[in-house]
């Protein structure tokens, strides 16, 4: 006896911090959480996604892509609140043709520890009427876990320094740890 199985949708999904392939949605629609503990520093700089195939039959002659296929990614973390970036496509073949759609954030979302590491969550979901997806979407950004240990001392007075002229140039110079 031959049995079939359905195809399913493959979509990598990816971002700083997450290995690589370590993430896939095999359906749609699909919500994915993945925690980043331990973080020092999180930038949030943007989405992107492609697709890779031709899409595949679906119900009532659409080939599969019978409706709008969404994306959308959310970071939060520590107390920076959260932010979420969305991609839309017309249907599925539309997200398997297209090039590469890059949606940058701005501003970008800056999510920081001060004195203790913090979690940082990435959400990625996908929506609408799209059979068997496959490709990309990825969370664009930095991801900082363990920032480097200081070495050696710095020893200031208390209060503001002013930049001396000639080679310096003017201004108030601040010293801050990220």
């Amino acid at each position: 006896m031959l049995m079939i199985s359905p195809a399913q949708a493959d979509i990598l999904l990816g971002a700083p911090g997450v290995a690589a392939g370590t993430k896939i949605a095999t359906k749609v629609p699909f919500m994915i959480n993945h925690a980043l503990p331990g973080s020092y520093k999180f930038i949030f700089s943007g989405i992107e996604a492609r697709g890779d195939t031709l899409g595949a039959p679906g119900a009532s002659g659409t080939n599969g892509n019978g409706g709008q296929f969404h994306l959308q990614a959310t970071v939060s973390g520590g107390s920076g609140g959260e932010r979420l970036g969305k991609i839309e496509f017309r249907d599925v073949q539309d997200y398997n043709t297209a090039p590469l759609k890059t949606i940058p954030l701005a501003p970008v979302a800056v999510f920081r520890a001060t004195t203790t590491p913090i979690t940082i969550n990435l959400q990625w979901k996908g929506n609408g009427n799209a059979h068997k997806p496959n490709g990309i979407f990825n969370i664009l950004g930095e991801y900082q876990k363990d920032p480097p240990i200081p070495t050696g001392s710095l020893k200031f007075g208390v209060g503001r320094w002013i930049l001396e002229d000639n080679p310096n140039p003017a201004g108030v110079a601040t010293i801050v740890r990220e």
